[in-house]
């Protein structure tokens, strides 16, 4: 709402202009009156107010000199409308001269004035958004050149008396990061666009509502915020507010908040200080995915992690995928975020340790020839360091790609055991003369050892080895009969490391040695 003063020397007119006009629906409240020009100035320069309706003839000064006296004397951004029972053109003359908003004869008609007030609510709306701007984009430019280090001292004491800034007491950098929820990583576009600054400093008045103005920065995917110490609700801490401001922010936002505070600091001109360790205090994001406030004073003495976690810890999450075990899956995951929590692995190492695992898991998913860009964790696990995400939810994330990998696999390998049972005969009548056995072939098609065997028997009436040696010595037999190759040779062409193994093998086949085979054809 915007106050409006009133101004006549008959109270009845004050009272009518009360009473008649809707002053809530135009966006205004009668903030005060006055029954002289004199008075009323002395009102307006106290406590400005956005409007003045005044009219010209009262004693002491009249409604021209007030006006006058207001804008060219005072130079107060005050609009004013004058009210006057006298049509002269010179009055009129003389307002717009002052910069009046609007001209009205009484007696005053209703319409009239309200369409005047609503127009005039839409410009000065229009101002003050304006007037924020500016002031946002001074403060913005302001906090750059102090975050780095590009102010002096002089310089850097002067902004902060105008920046409305306590003259004593510690400064404070502090982050405000909002992150995507659940369902805004797995269904992109399905949360609303935030103004986080407007929410921020709008949670922060309500919190402590005689802080002064608030000065902030617009950081990629954060916002940076600078808090005076002094100007904190009695006996609270910049922990207690940052702990307040997360709680009540993510209950508006709907979506997870976390808050990063960095160092004290005394001067203004050491702002840079504090903004560094704002940065620091961010590094231990995910240390632990139940936590979400963090503060550099508090933090600072754990010794961080930069290296990527050792990858065998990745290997229970590995096997519990190709088993299509959950509770080893979720056991597993527990294990690698307990190490991030015990380690205090910074946010790089977080992402290339689970991006390696993640590249392998898909390239596994692969070569079976599964579909992976059906999947819902596939594009959310593969870009979520672009977006902001808690340890909870990367936590979630993580063990829901996992899940949904096994299954993937899970099905692909009973799709192989109906169908993929051919596939598999067709790579061994191509590649039998190389170093195959049924372990290596079972680990080319995640498929257990064992139970290949079973299947294959069952297929085609011969066991697994039975059949690859036949066409060994088939193949033994054709280069035999069409080549001068020694026996040997052909043992090494057919998949035999030991020529003496492979007569043996041939042999126990065909009653015959390789020689007696080729003898028998002269």
């Amino acid at each position: 709402m915007f106050r409006v003063l009133l101004v006549d020397d008959e109270a009845y007119f004050r009272q009518g202009l009360k009473e008649l006009i809707g002053w809530e629906k135009c966006g205004f409240t009668v903030c005060g009156e006055s029954d002289n020009g004199e008075d009323a100035l002395e009102m307006i320069v106290q406590d400005p107010p956005d409007l003045v309706i005044t009219d010209i003839r009262m004693p002491v000064m009249d409604g021209l000199a007030l006006v006058q006296r207001a804008v060219q004397v005072h130079q107060l951004p005050t609009k004013f409308i004058i009210v006057s029972g006298y049509d002269e053109f010179k009055y009129a003359q003389q307002a717009v001269k002052y910069g009046v908003c609007d001209f009205i004869l009484k007696p005053i008609d209703e319409t009239v004035m309200e369409t005047t007030l609503l127009e005039l609510k839409e410009k000065l709306e229009l101002e003050a958004a304006a007037a924020n701007q500016q002031q946002h984009r001074l403060g913005s430019e302001r906090i750059a050149a102090l975050i780095k280090g590009e102010c002096s001292v002089e310089e850097a004491e002067r902004w902060r008396a105008s920046m409305e800034l306590p003259k004593a007491g510690h400064l404070y950098y502090m982050f405000v990061e909002m992150n995507d929820s659940d369902e805004a990583l797995l269904n992109p576009g399905s949360s609303p666009v935030l103004d986080v600054r407007e929410l921020t400093l709008a949670t922060l008045k309500e919190i402590a509502p005689s802080m002064p103005a608030l000065h902030t920065y617009e950081h990629r995917g954060r916002l940076g915020v600078v808090v005076a110490e002094a100007s904190l609700p009695e006996h609270w801490t910049i922990e207690r507010l940052a702990k307040s401001l997360q709680v009540r922010l993510q209950s508006a936002a709907g979506t997870p908040v976390c808050v990063f505070v960095g160092h004290p600091v005394t001067h203004l001109s050491e702002l840079k200080e504090a903004y560094i360790s704002a940065r620091e205090a961010m590094l231990y994001k995910y240390m632990d995915e139940r936590r979400l406030v963090f503060l550099h004073e508090e933090l600072r003495s754990k010794p961080l992690q930069y290296m990527i976690m050792d990858h065998t810890l990745f290997q229970g999450l590995k096997e519990g995928m190709e088993e299509n075990n959950e509770a080893a899956i979720r056991q597993a995951v527990d294990d690698i975020f307990l190490q991030f929590r015990d380690r205090c692995y910074v946010p790089e190492a977080v992402r290339t340790s689970l991006h390696r695992f993640v590249s392998e898991a898909l390239s596994t998913l692969e070569s079976m020839e599964a579909d992976v860009g059906t999947m819902t964790y596939r594009e959310p696990m593969i870009s979520w360091y672009d977006r902001n995400v808690t340890a909870a939810t990367l936590k979630r994330l993580i063990q829901g790609f996992v899940l949904e990998c096994s299954l993937l696999a899970a099905r692909q390998r009973k799709e192989m055991a109906g169908g993929g049972v051919q596939k598999i005969k067709g790579y061994i009548d191509a590649n039998f003369a190389t170093n195959i056995n049924l372990k290596s072939i079972a680990a080319k098609y995640y498929m257990n050892p064992v139970y290949l065997g079973q299947l294959f028997k069952k297929t085609y009436g011969t066991y697994f080895n039975d059949y690859v040696l036949q066409l060994r010595v088939g193949e033994a037999k054709r280069l035999l009969r069409l080549t001068d190759l020694r026996v040997y040779e052909i043992a090494e062409r057919v998949g035999f490391n030991n020529a003496e193994y492979f007569v043996s093998q041939f042999e126990k086949l065909e009653r015959m040695t390789p020689t007696e085979y080729r003898n028998s054809l002269r």
